[in-house]
């Protein structure tokens, strides 16, 4: 009797001293549902270099968003400008040239997006594309396909509750080739600077508090 005794006071206190904890703090605070997701498509500019001249690439991404805080998606950007690299002189054509592409993922975290003004901290990966080409030929040169991985800070304004402008900087980092080509000149590390115009429903709750 005086163990089942012990045994009964004993799980009473294991009991109680759980529910005494306190629950463990999480990204999403216990509370990721569907109506804490949103989604968003945000075309952009991004200024650069590549082979050591300016350019610009047009991007585009989209994603989903998890209780405004964390973002996941994919994105596009195609070279606005074809460049010429120097080490083209005296060894290719005059109207050889070099054109690009990038896509990839990427995964953003954004501190106190109810604010007005806040900031946002993009991770983008994935892989840069250069191509030599030279107008008037019938086929092109081979291409370069090289992974890259690029860190940022944005700082984001509220435009409406379903735009947000943002503008910041970032730095590219080319981590490794998949594809090699002589002659194919490498992007180099550098840095980037980005404008774009989110557009969407960030939290579905937006809309059931209306």
């Amino acid at each position: 009797m005086k163990k089942t005794f012990l045994f009964i006071a004993f799980i009473s206190l294991s009991l109680t001293s759980l529910k005494a904890q306190e629950d463990p703090e999480t990204l999403f605070d216990g509370k990721l549902s569907f109506s804490n997701l949103g989604v968003f498509v945000d075309p952009g500019f991004q200024v650069t270099q590549v082979a050591g001249e300016n350019t610009g690439y047009f991007l585009f991404r989209g994603g989903m968003t998890f209780g405004d805080k964390l973002s996941l998606g994919g994105f596009y950007g195609q070279m606005v400008n074809d460049i010429r690299p120097a080490s083209f002189e005296n060894i290719l054509p005059a109207r050889a040239h070099v054109d690009s592409y990038q896509a990839g993922g990427f995964i953003e975290y954004t501190l106190q997006a109810s604010k007005m003004v806040h900031l946002t901290f993009p991770l983008s990966f994935g892989i840069m594309e250069l191509e030599v080409d030279e107008e008037g030929r019938d086929f092109d040169y081979e291409e370069t396909k090289t992974f890259f991985i690029e860190p940022g800070a944005q700082v984001e304004v509220n435009l409406h509750r379903f735009a947000r402008l943002h503008a910041g900087v970032g730095y590219r980092v080319m981590t490794g080739s998949i594809e090699d080509f002589p002659g194919v000149p490498e992007a180099g590390n550098a840095l980037t600077f980005q404008i774009g115009l989110k557009m969407g429903v960030f939290n579905f709750n937006q809309l059931k508090n209306q």
